[in-house]
């Protein structure tokens, strides 16, 4: 019995200190966030609810190309698009700048995205806190983007239904 309870009783005490610190090292990453740790929720409560609105929106635009690729297909099939080439042409032109515009704001979010993933790596919450401010001026910034591309879409809807 004594033999049985000895190889357990080596493998606990190996495993008791194992335990003990990575319980310690927890509390002292808890501890280096404790005084950001407010204003942090705050910022990531801000950020999600700004991408949340932003993601109603792409959604929304998904829908409608998914609608302007079977109204092209059926004016194809109709051979009425060549009529409406040009205003096309035009529209389609102000929904690029749309989008162009879209990728020189994620340009700019793309950097401070990756900073602040490096940033909670290494544990600088007051670096993290600073990126994460920055943020949703730039979601902020996307929102009424996202809605002209969306209303320029509609017109290219309205184009192909004539």
């Amino acid at each position: 019995m004594l033999k049985k309870i000895i190889p357990i009783a080596l493998s606990l005490s190996m495993l008791i200190p194992t335990i003990a610190s990575a319980d310690a090292s927890t509390k002292e990453g808890n501890s280096a966030k404790a005084p950001y740790a407010t204003e942090l929720l705050a910022e990531r409560t801000i950020i999600k609810t700004n991408y949340d609105t932003n993601q109603a929106i792409r959604d929304s635009r998904k829908e409608k190309i998914i609608k302007i690729k079977a109204l092209i297909a059926q004016n194809k099939a109709n051979k009425t698009l060549q009529a409406k080439k040009a205003d096309l042409i035009a529209q389609r032109a102000v929904v690029k700048a749309d989008r162009d515009s879209l990728k020189a704001i994620n340009a700019k979010l793309k950097p401070i995205a990756a900073k602040a993933k490096t940033d909670k790596a290494a544990k600088d919450f007051a670096s993290l806190l600073t990126d994460l401010k920055a943020i949703p001026d730039l979601q902020t910034s996307k929102t009424p983007v996202l809605q002209k591309l969306n209303s320029d879409l509609d017109q290219l809807i309205t184009l192909l239904s004539k």
